[in-house]
C-alpha cells in the first residue's frame, strides 16, 4: 500500500480502519513458556561491504515435533538473510543456484531496471550463478526477495526461498529509530503453511482451491518457527513486518490491545507516525511499526479473523497468536520520531489521463488476458496518470497488484 493511500484510509476510518472484533480475554495475558522456541533473527548482511554471496540450496528443517520437513533456503536450509542496502550506493550480488531446477531471484519493491529485476526471463540454471549490480536510488524502505520463475514461484516461496531487504538513507539514519539488531530492531517474516502427516509441506500445485484462492496454510511461521518468543529491549521497539504468505491477509494486533505506530509502508517512511491498534497486511505487503515496551509487560502479536474466501477455517476463525514478546532487562536507545519524510504532493488535477482497470479471473486484468492487456495499454512514462482499479471478485477475495517504479 502506498503512503498516501495508507494515510487517507487510516484517517477516514479511524484508528483501526473498521469496526473489528475485540480480543478475547484468554489472549490478553499471554503465558510465557520456558519451552517456547526463541525467535530466530536472520543474519543482517551489509551490501556496502563488498559482493554479497547468496546461495539457493535445499535442506531440511524441523517445524513440528519429531518430524523433518524438506525445505529450501538462501545461505541456509530455510529462508535467507536480511540484506541492508544504502540509497545512493549500489549492491553487488552473486546468486548461485544449487538446486536441480532453474530459479530466479526477484527484488520485490526495488526501483531498478527490468534487466536487473530477476523476473521469469532471468533464469539461473542449476549449478550456475548470476552476478548483478543493483543501483539503489530510492528512499528508505522494507522490501524483500523471492523466486519468480514461471510457473513455480508460489511453490518455492512455500518451500522457503525468501528474504528481507532493508534500504537505509540519510533521513532514516538521522531519526534515531531503534537500531540494535535483534534487540529493538526486529524482522518478522509472517508465512502460513500446511503440513502432511509425515511433516512435509502440503502444497499441491493443481489443487483447485489453491488455483482459485491462493495457497492457505493452517499454521503460521514467524521467521520459520511456529509461535516463537522474542526477547526485546525495554523502550521503543521497531518491527519490520513482511507478509511473506502466498495469499493470506493478516489483521495484526497486540494481545493486550496496546497501541503501536506505523512509521513506514512499502514505499518508505510516512510523514509522521500513525497510531494504530490493528493493521491489515495483504500478501507481499511490508510495514515498519514502533511499539512501546517501557512497562516491561509481555504480550503477543496476534492476527484476528479476516473475511477472506478460503481462509476462514480453523484456527483462523479465532484470534491466532503469532509471536510472544517479553523484555530482556536492557534499556533501548531508540525514539519515536514526531516528523519523518517530506512527501511530494500529488493532486488529482495533475492527472492528464484517467484509466479504469478491472481485476478478474482467470489470468485477467481489465477483463482481458495479460498479453492483450499489455498490447492495448500504451507506455505510461513521462506524465501524471490516474488509474482506478476495480476488483470484480467478491469482497472476500482481496487482490494485490505490484506496481513498480511509480511515484504514487
Amino acid at each position: 500500500m502506498d503512503r498516501r493511500r495508507f494515510l487517507k484510509l487510516s484517517s477516514a476510518a479511524g484508528v483501526a480502519g473498521l469496526t473489528l472484533p475485540s480480543i478475547p480475554s484468554v489472549l490478553a495475558k499471554p503465558s510465557l513458556n520456558s519451552q517456547q522456541p526463541a525467535l530466530p533473527i536472520p543474519e543482517l548482511i551489509d551490501t556496502a561491504k563488498g559482493q554479497t554471496q547468496l546461495t539457493i540450496q535445499s535442506g531440511t528443517s524441523q517445524f513440528l515435533k519429531n518430524k523433518t520437513t524438506p525445505t529450501c533456503g538462501i545461505n541456509g536450509a530455510f529462508l535467507g538473510p536480511v540484506l541492508k542496502m544504502r540509497s545512493g550506493k549500489s549492491a553487488d550480488i552473486k546468486v548461485t543456484n544449487q538446486l536441480n531446477t532453474a530459479m530466479t531471484i526477484h527484488w520485490h519493491g526495488l526501483e531498478i531496471p527490468g534487466d536487473l529485476d530477476g523476473g521469469p526471463h532471468q533464469l539461473i540454471q542449476p549449478n550456475q550463478s548470476w552476478e548483478v549490480t543493483l543501483p539503489i536510488r530510492q528512499p528508505a524502505a522494507t522490501s524483500w526477495f523471492h523466486p519468480h520463475q514461471h510457473p513455480t514461484t508460489a511453490e518455492y516461496v512455500v518451500k522457503g526461498i525468501a528474504g528481507m531487504i532493508l534500504i537505509e538513507d540519510e533521513l532514516s539514519r538521522s531519526l534515531n529509530l531503534p537500531s540494535e539488531w535483534g534487540a529493538d530492531q526486529i524482522p518478522l517474516i509472517i508465512q502460513d503453511r500446511r503440513f502432511k502427516d509425515n511433516g512435509e509441506f502440503d502444497y499441491e500445485l493443481l489443487d483447485i482451491v489453491n488455483v482459485a484462492m491462493g495457497y492457505a496454510g493452517n499454521q503460521v511461521l514467524i521467521n520459520g518457527v511456529i509461535y516463537p518468543q522474542a526477547e526485546v529491549n525495554s523502550g521503543w521497539v521497531r518491527f519490520h513486518l513482511l507478509n511473506g504468505s502466498n495469499a493470506r491477509t493478516y489483521r495484526l494486533t497486540a494481545s493486550d490491545e496496546r497501541e503501536f505506530y506505523v512509521v513506514a509502508s512499502d514505499a518508505g517512511l510516512l510523514d509522521k507516525p500513525v497510531k494504530m491498534t490493528q493493521l491489515d497486511m495483504a500478501a507481499g505487503e511490508r510495514y515498519d511499526i514502533l511499539v512501546s515496551t517501557h512497562n516491561n509487560q509481555p504480550f503477543d502479536w496476534v492476527t484476528l479473523p479476516v473475511k477472506q474466501m478460503g481462509m476462514m477455517h480453523a484456527p483462523f476463525n479465532q484470534p491466532y497468536p503469532l509471536v510472544s514478546v517479553q523484555t530482556n532487562g536492557k534499556k533501548g536507545k531508540g525514539e519515536l520520531p514526531t516528523t519523518m519524510a517530506v512527501l511530494p504532493a500529488l493532486t488529482p488535477s495533475q492527472a492528464t489521463v484517467k484509466r479504469d482497470v478491472v481485476l478478474g479471473m482467470p489470468e485477467e486484468l481489465d477483463r482481458q488476458a495479460m498479453q492483450v492487456m499489455m498490447a492495448r495499454q500504451p507506455k505510461m512514462s513521462g506524465m501524471a496518470k490516474r488509474m482506478d482499479m476495480m476488483n470484480a471478485h467478491s469482497k472476500s477475495i482481496p487482490n494485490q497488484l505490484e506496481v513498480a517504479g511509480f511515484n504514487t
